[in-house]
């Protein structure tokens, strides 16, 4: 198959230049564990079931939100209101795909699992926006240093 290991390639250099790693494995963990408890009463099944859900979305669409929210909150100036319009935007995106997500068949509690994401991204993206802007004035304060 000579084309595979291209298509991988491909597919590994898109998911390397558009989602935060770091950020995706932890919101997968963090959240799906929390929307694992929130459905808990409806049994093991529909509650890993929905963790999945989570996890799974948290990672892929959750990593790149991040990216997202970190490219806006540098684009936009001045910096407040880059990194608020940042939270904003992708914010409003997160939390209208997490509904969406759970909004389809297994999850038993579609609004309760989405307020975790609600509640976490205002305060995770405000620190991760500022965190970016913070990074690229420190690296530019040192590349204008002798």
């Amino acid at each position: 198959m000579p084309g595979h290991s291209s298509t991988y390639g491909g597919v590994r250099a898109f998911l390397d230049r558009h989602i935060d790693y770091p950020a995706a494995i932890a919101g997968a963990c963090v959240l799906g564990g929390i929307v694992f408890v929130i459905n808990r009463g409806h049994g093991w099944d529909d509650a890993l079931v929905a963790a999945g859900k989570q996890a799974t979305y948290t990672f892929f669409a959750g990593g790149y939100m991040v990216r997202l929210n970190e490219r806006i909150a540098l684009a936009v100036n001045p910096a407040a209101i880059g990194v608020f319009t940042g939270m904003l935007c992708s914010g409003t995106l997160a939390v209208s795909l997490t509904y969406l997500v759970h909004s389809l068949k297994g999850t038993p509690e579609p609004l309760n699992s989405t307020l975790p994401t609600l509640l976490l991204l205002v305060p995770g993206f405000l620190f991760l926006g500022t965190r970016a802007r913070y990074k690229r004035s420190s690296q530019r304060g040192m590349e204008e240093s002798p």
